[in-house]
């Protein structure tokens, strides 16, 4: 067979025959790859399809979330060391917060890293509500007064999820005060004086303000905002200075709002609310990583990855000072050394409602304005008893129809009742002793009150304000039981651990700071006295039994006992709790003595009165009175329930 024949026709290069002879076939078929079966595809094409893959690539190096990511997954997307977490629980809330008609709002400050920068800051709610159907009702968020969140909620039960950004401006100074409230009306068309929603909404404990940090927490200020309010202090070093250190550590972080734990061990959870108490070495062979150095005062290392505060000299005075004071706002550095720290105590006859707390600034009314104002006789000068309260509001120009009322209560009684002046409103209220206790809870009510009504009676609401030069007037009553311990504090006192001290250490602190912090003046870090007894007239809190203090109350042989040969109290003892009472020691002074038994865990304290001393278990407590007899509450006689 021929070349010609093999080729099937196909004209050779060698007969000289030219089928493309302008050469433009060639031209555009440079211009495309081969596909298949002869189909080409266009090169600006595969140019295309390089590039996006390029891009596509470049993406998934640069943000992998997006391809990984679930898409119920609402997380701010970066690691545990980076991302701040402050929840309601962490707040003080331990099991949320629950809105209603007579309490529709709450609010809680949160102070957010200063020195770790934040890309995202905001506020993840969740919880559930409860709306009827003829209700409407609108469940809104403020932050540092602003409105930033405003939702009407569905009828019936349903579940509460929401995010929330923190507006960069209002997160630039580091605190965030937020404010949920729901406001809701019936709208049945039927004419009441009450317009209650009936409304019940639920604010899980896991309801959080958060934020995406830049780096991880580095700075001793940083560290401090991180803390919730279950706060663990382990003890590295169980030697008497570091006690001391870790008991004045305890109390300040208690009166400050905390819930203090004590341990030997670093917990499993939380370890970012730890404080590890003991030299710098033994710190560090017990893993905590510190700044380069040995660390001298307050220093922030990590362990396993978190941010952990360390406490490095046994100064406990001044550094738990230092840490619960607006002075902290200067430790923006790894470490800090306080020396000394102080604060102006509170002096003269009268105590303004404002130091304790009371908020001047003007609010609104409709129906009833209260001003909760909380005190320790601990806390006032000298341990005074107050005699009465001065109380000055301004109120609006209203109606010739319209009175205000007052209603002061103390402690859950009824004190007194009276109106107001028709613009400004001064009053005098006697405060009566035998109603005071060692901590106290003043309520000033003010009411409303119309003689006109009705549907057609526009319910409005008007500006007040308690002035700031409303005070707390102290007197001369010497106070009975607990309530008289304050006075005989007041010039000055040590706490002594006699005996065995020693063997338990943590479960001892554990069972007596709670109690301490209570009798305790705010500012004030008594020395803590170990192995030794109260020195002959001077005031003391012991801590365990004292040959020298003769106390109403005893535990001997495991009995409780009281009165002449145990006449008026005989009864077995508790495994775990306290017995605390008023006593005399050597030389007459006064105190208090604390006798623990076991462990009593976060046990709630009693309200400390004018009895003389009371039993605490975890169950429960009881009062006994200065003959020994047990005080009971309850009726003689009960009915039962029909």
């Amino acid at each position: 067979m021929s070349d010609d024949e093999q080729n099937h026709g196909t004209p050779s290069a060698s007969d000289g025959s030219d089928p493309n002879p302008d050469g433009k076939a060639d031209s555009e078929r440079a211009e495309y790859f081969s596909g298949e079966k002869g189909r080409t595809v266009p090169k600006a094409a595969w140019w295309v399809l390089a590039v996006a893959l390029v891009v596509l690539l470049a993406f998934f190096l640069v943000r992998p979330a997006w391809f990984t990511r679930d898409a119920d997954d609402h997380s701010l997307q970066v690691p545990a060391d980076r991302h701040f977490v402050k929840t309601l629980a962490g707040s003080g809330h331990a099991d949320g917060v629950w809105l209603t008609d007579d309490s529709p709002s709450t609010s809680y400050l949160v102070t957010l890293p200063a020195d770790s920068g934040r890309s995202r800051t905001r506020l993840q709610l969740a919880g559930t509500s409860q709306i009827p159907d003829n209700s409407t009702v609108f469940l809104s968020v403020s932050m540092d007064g602003q409105q930033v969140f405003n939702n009407k909620l569905a009828a019936g039960d349903t579940e509460i999820e929401t995010y929330i950004d923190v507006p960069e401006q209002i997160a630039a100074d580091g605190r965030v005060r937020v404010q949920i409230r729901a406001d809701g009306t019936r709208h049945d068309e039927t004419c009441t004086p009450d317009h209650s929603a009936g409304l019940q909404i639920h604010l899980d404990p896991d309801s959080t303000v958060e934020a995406a940090l830049d780096e991880p927490i580095r700075t001793v200020r940083d560290a401090v905002v991180s803390w919730d309010r279950n706060v663990t202090i382990v003890l590295a070093d169980q030697g008497t200075q570091w006690r001391t250190a870790a008991a004045q550590m305890g109390i300040a972080l208690t009166r400050a709002g905390h819930e203090v734990t004590f341990a030997s061990d670093v917990p499993e959870s939380d370890e970012r609310s730890t404080i590890l108490i003991g030299p710098d070495s033994t710190l560090r062979e017990d893993g905590w990583s510190g700044p380069d150095g040995s660390a001298e005062g307050i220093a922030v290392g990590r362990l396993s990855d978190s941010p952990v505060l360390g406490v490095t000299t046994p100064d406990g005075a001044a550094i738990s000072r230092y840490l619960t004071s607006p002075a902290i706002t200067t430790a923006d550095g790894a470490a800090a050394d306080p020396a000394a720290i102080s604060t102006p105590p509170l002096g003269g006859d009268q105590v303004a409602l404002e130091a304790l707390g009371a908020d001047p600034a003007v609010g609104q009314i409709t129906e009833t304005r209260r001003w909760r104002i909380g005190y320790s006789l601990a806390d006032l000068p000298e341990g005074r008893l107050p005699q009465s309260v001065s109380a000055n509001f301004q109120l609006p120009d209203s109606p010739d129809d319209l009175r205000w009322i007052l209603n002061v209560d103390l402690n859950g009684t009824l004190v007194a009742s009276q109106s107001l002046n028709d613009t400004a409103g001064r009053v005098m209220i006697p405060l009566p002793p035998a109603s005071e206790l060692l901590e106290n809870t003043l309520t000033l009510s003010v009411e409303r009150d119309r003689d006109l009504g009705g549907c057609d009676v526009r319910v409005t609401s008007y500006p007040i304000q308690l002035q700031a030069d409303s005070a707390l007037g102290l007197g001369a009553d010497p106070g009975a039981g607990f309530t008289a311990v304050s006075r005989i504090l007041a010039p000055g006192f040590a706490v002594y651990l006699p005996g065995n001290s020693g063997e338990n250490v943590v479960e001892q602190l554990n069972a007596i700071i709670p109690t301490l912090t209570e009798f305790i003046p705010a500012g004030e870090n008594p020395d803590f006295r170990w192995n030794e007894e109260p020195a002959a007239g001077q005031p003391f809190i012991l801590v365990g039994t004292a040959p020298d203090v003769s106390p109403l109350v005893s535990l001997t042989n495991g009995r409780i006992v009281a009165g002449p040969d145990n006449a008026a109290l005989d009864i077995p003892a508790f495994d775990n709790g306290l017995l605390v009472e008023a006593v005399t020691g050597a030389g007459g002074a006064g105190g208090v003595m604390i006798q623990p038994r076991g462990s009593i865990g976060h046990t709630e304290l009693p309200d400390f009165g004018r009895e003389t001393a009371q039993v605490i278990t975890p169950q429960g407590s009881f009062t006994i009175n200065g003959d020994g007899t047990v005080s009971t509450e309850v009726p003689p006689r009960q009915d039962l329930p029909r």
